[in-house]
């Protein structure tokens, strides 16, 4: 299973539930299907600001830390160095998302 969704897809799902309730509530005039069209509008303008960069993390490894003349001394283990990276590449990802 993908571990990451389509920004995408996401964004088509929550338009096509959004006009559902939208035409729910021009027919009934239930305020929970206005309120419900609102915070799907804030989901969508929250998803327009997250921004996806694809990042090699192995390429800016080996750049940063396997080939400069001090770092490159003292981490000896690339394994272990690059899980270290993963480890806090994914704890900055998480950090942004505000987890």
């Amino acid at each position: 299973m993908t571990k990451y969704i389509s920004k995408d897809a996401a964004v088509a799902e929550i338009e096509r539930r959004k006009e559902e309730h939208k035409e729910d509530y021009r027919k009934y005039g239930s305020p929970y299907d206005s309120v419900l069209c609102d915070e799907m509008e804030d989901i969508l303008s929250f998803l327009d600001t997250l921004e996806v960069k694809e990042v090699d993390l192995e390429e800016e490894y080996e750049e940063y830390v396997v080939d400069d003349p001090i770092f490159g001394n003292f981490i000896t283990n690339d394994t272990m160095g690059m899980e270290l990276a993963k480890h806090f590449f994914e704890l900055g990802l998480k950090a942004q998302k505000g987890e």
